[in-house]
């Protein structure tokens, strides 16, 4: 039997009836998403998480700037009986549903059942969301799942506080867990040691934090530790750390706080068509707990939503799918909010406004799926929800790539498409797979170059594809390389297909005809090493 916030007890067959509904609204949800093709964060995880497979490392085999969990999962999904982009995102699917199941029997602590049961739907749809990137499987979907986890292990921990080690353990463990996935999941053990004493009963609260932070600490220094062994024993750790705790420091110092404004501001009026009635719940929320005075109900989801901000804004970048972190509290004060609504109308006792306010709710995110659902391919779907970029047809390129290459030969990808090479199933020339850590204000930014330059005349790759960044270009960045690789194409390749811009948000791929130049809104290339050797 699970106690819920209004004193009852739910039953385990009412339980596995609430899990149910959860995990098929997920699905209704997700399913006919699943189709819309790798963007470039996906593509990188798909690679490395395949080259895994060949007793490769991470960071030490394949440049990476995030934490390594997301390969394993994204390892463990390209096992699954389907199409790879299918298979990826049903693993999203998966953990989208247990954290939306999690988030119930969290919220039914402070919520009755039927508001915990509306806030773990309205996260789904809100997970799933295009305009923040939810059809991708980036590293906010599965980080969400080990955090809400460890919250569920905080009150635990509360709740039984004789005997609450392995409760505190697990909680220490779920966050380091959350971290493997992103750094700046750390935040939350944090919040979770402010919030303690709050919680915690007794005269003695404060030497119980002490505790729980000691043991927490425990638990996540073995998570994380044991993944540091796993490095160590494989020779990788020092570029475990280099890669994924030094460059992201350097990159999060880089950025302006004029930069992190506009960014901030652009991805905000973004969300704005599918979460702006949320927002107006969560305030109205936020104000019926201070006028209630719910105070521990208000620290913690006030308390939630601050770690999360802090999460989304580390970097300055403020893209959509940073914002993923912030839905489960932002959910939680909306319901407050629809709660307290519920509970002032003048139809007391009917189910009326209940519904009413449900379908106001999820009047916003339905509109925005409904064309994503019944009326885009999975091809206008990626356009729609990342233009200005061609990740729809990066597959076709992909194609043409592995028909002029044998398996065995390399090739080198100048741009920052990883996925063209997961999609071909052929290996990078260079460790680099995207060049993104090769241009920025980054230290020994002109070595590195040199030696991704002489990593790739060693390799003699077969083929190159050229798919620049406009950041390869910029003024005040090295340009050492870019100029270097455009000199390399010319005396060692010939052309072979073109990528040229159709509209704004689309491409075609072009036989290239000998001795012609190249023709205008050229996007990018594929090149073919010149003399024998061509495999078309």
């Amino acid at each position: 039997m699970i106690e819920n916030a209004s004193g009852g007890r739910l039953s385990i067959k009412q339980a596995v009836f609430i899990v149910a509904g959860l995990l098929l609204i997920t699905a209704a949800v997700r399913i006919p998403l699943l189709g819309v093709p790798f963007e470039r964060d996906e593509g990188e995880y798909a690679y490395i998480a395949w080259r895994l497979g060949h007793h490769e490392l991470p960071y030490r085999d394949w440049i990476d700037q995030k934490p390594p969990a997301i390969f394993w999962v994204y390892r463990a999904a390209l096992a699954f009986p389907m199409d790879p982009i299918r298979a990826v995102h049903f693993a999203a699917l998966v953990f989208s549903a247990a954290s939306a199941c999690a988030l119930f029997f969290l919220a039914s602590r402070f919520l009755d059942r039927f508001w915990a049961f509306i806030a773990a739907a309205v996260f789904i749809f809100l997970s799933a969301d295009p305009w923040i990137e939810g059809t991708a499987a980036n590293t906010e979907i599965f980080m969400l799942l080990p955090l809400i986890l460890a919250q569920c292990a905080f009150f635990q921990a509360i709740e039984n506080r004789n005997r609450n080690a392995p409760a505190i353990v697990l909680c220490g463990v779920m966050i380091g867990s959350a971290i493997a996935f992103k750094q700046v999941a750390a935040v939350n053990w944090f919040l979770l040691i402010a919030l303690f004493p709050i919680f915690a009963n007794g005269a003695k609260r404060w030497a119980a934090t002490v505790r729980f932070a000691l043991i927490s600490a425990l638990g996540m220094a073995l998570m994380l530790g044991l993944t540091c062994f796993y490095f160590w024993i494989r020779g990788g750790l020092s570029q475990l750390v280099e890669n994924v705790l030094t460059h992201n420091l350097e990159y999060i110092g880089a950025m302006t706080w004029s930069d992190r404004f506009h960014f901030c501001t652009d991805t905000l009026m973004r969300l704005t068509p599918s979460e702006l009635l949320v927002w107006a719940f969560s305030l109205l929320g936020l104000l019926s707990l201070v006028a209630t005075k719910e105070f521990k109900s208000l620290t913690f989801t006030l308390g939630w939503l601050i770690a999360s901000a802090i999460g989304i804004s580390a970097s300055g970048y403020f893209f959509p799918h940073y914002f993923q972190q912030w839905l489960p509290p932002l959910v939680l004060l909306s319901i407050f909010g629809a709660a307290c609504l519920s509970r002032l109308t003048l139809w007391k006792g009917s189910w009326i406004p209940r519904v009413a306010l449900v379908v106001l709710l999820a009047a916003l995110p339905l509109k925005t799926f409904w064309p994503f659902w019944f009326s885009y391919s999975p091809a206008e779907s990626v356009r729609k929800i990342y233009p200005g970029n061609f990740f729809a047809e990066m597959p076709a390129l992909a194609e043409r790539i592995a028909k002029v290459t044998s398996p065995e030969q390399r090739v080198f990808a100048f741009g920052a498409e990883p996925e063209l090479l997961f999609y071909a199933q052929r290996v990078s020339a260079t460790r680099y797979i995207f060049l993104f850590p090769l241009y920025g204000p980054y230290r020994n930014i002109r070595e590195k170059q040199v030696a991704v330059m002489e990593e790739i005349q060693r390799n003699s790759p077969a083929a190159a594809v050229y798919v620049p960044n406009e950041l390869f270009f910029a003024a005040g960045t090295d340009q050492y390389f870019t100029e270097w690789s455009l000199s390399y194409f010319e005396e060692n390749f010939a052309v072979d297909t073109w990528l040229i811009k159709e509209t704004e948000t689309s491409a075609a791929i072009v036989q290239a005809q000998p001795g012609l130049p190249p023709p205008h809104q050229l996007l990018g290339a594929i090149f073919i090493k010149k003399g024998p050797g061509r495999t078309d």
